[in-house]
Order: structure tokens, then sequence, then C-alpha cells
């Protein structure tokens, strides 16, 4: 009798068709561990890969959360470096106009504050650009808001007044604020 799906019929009905052994169809142990081996080292990779991934996408998200910072502080350096050169200003003002003690107690005490302003405004990571009068004028670091005549050439296109300090990012040389001044124009007569 012939079984229905291809197979020898057993010889007595109560023994199990003949069909290959399932040890047979398995491969050998050792192309097993093997086949194991190179696919742990692939997930490894993968795994690897992704960890790469991960990280440089971390440091992505710090640099672009650390320009936000920046920005969204801007328009407060702004206003202290404002401030701070206001503090200059009426400092130079109460020392050279006031002949009391009082006088140049209270232009120390703008020089106090403008300190003070600094060490805030170094805290949210701005520093002093450092421009002094007779610097050369540099449109990378400095906005000019005025001009003033002058009849030495040699003054020509340097700071002649310093309205407010410039501030730069801690981390670099570029600014946060221009430092506001006006500048020497050599007018021949």
């Amino acid at each position: 009798m012939t079984h229905p799906e291809g197979l020898a019929a057993p010889i007595h009905e109560d023994e199990p068709a003949t069909s290959p052994s399932p040890a047979a169809a398995m491969p050998a142990p050792g192309r097993v561990l093997q086949d194991l081996t190179e696919e742990i080292r692939r997930l490894n990779d993968r795994s690897e890969s992704l960890e790469a991934i991960n990280k440089r996408m971390h440091e992505r998200v710090a640099v672009l959360e650390g320009d936000l910072l920046r920005a969204s502080l801007r328009p407060v350096i702004k206003s202290l470096a404002e401030l701070h050169g206001e503090c200059v200003r009426n400092a130079k003002h109460a020392g050279e106009t006031g002949e009391s003690e009082g006088s140049r107690a209270f232009a120390d005490d703008f020089l106090t504050v403008t300190t003070r302003i600094e060490d805030i405004l170094e805290g949210l990571g701005a520093v002093t650009i450092g421009v002094e009068i007779g610097d050369p004028f540099d449109r990378r670091i400095h906005q000019p808001c005025g001009t003033v005549g002058t009849e030495i050439e040699a003054q020509h296109d340097r700071v002649s007044s310093i309205y407010h300090q410039g501030f730069r990012n801690i981390s670099s040389d570029k600014p946060v604020v221009y430092a506001k001044v006006s500048v020497w124009k050599y007018v021949e007569h």
C-alpha cells in the first residue's frame, strides 16, 4: 500500500511512516555556532553605529541649546552693556566735575557698579572686548555711532570716544555686543 504523501507505508499499521530524521535536517553544531557568532557581530556593529549616531546627536543638541541660550540672553547682555557704558560715563563725569570728597566717592561707586556688571556679564558668557580711545576702528568689533573731525592725520579712523564697551562670547572672538564708538575723521584745512 502506498502512503498518500509519497512516503512508504508502514509495514504494520501501528508503525509510523519513515521520514528524514530531525538530526539530519539540522546543520552541524559548528555551523550553527559560526552563524550565531556572525549574527552577534552584526548586531554589535549595528549597536556601535547607533551609539555613535546617538553621541553625535547629543553633541549637536548641546550646541543648539547653547546657541539658543546665547540668542535668548543677547537682549539682556546688550542692556547690561549699555548700562555698563552709562556707569563708566557717569563715573568719568562725576570724577571730572566733582570737587568734593562726596563727588569722588560717587564716581568710585559708579566704577564699582561697572565691575559688578562685568562680573554678571561674564557669568552670562560675555567678556569685555577692551576697546580704548585711540584704538584703530575695526568693523568686526566696533559699531560707529558718530564721527568727530580732527586735524591730526594720525587720528584718522581711530576711536575718539566710547559710548559703551563691546562684549564677546567667552569661548570665541565673535562679539555678542559690538563696542559703540565715535570715530575720528581727518579733515584737511
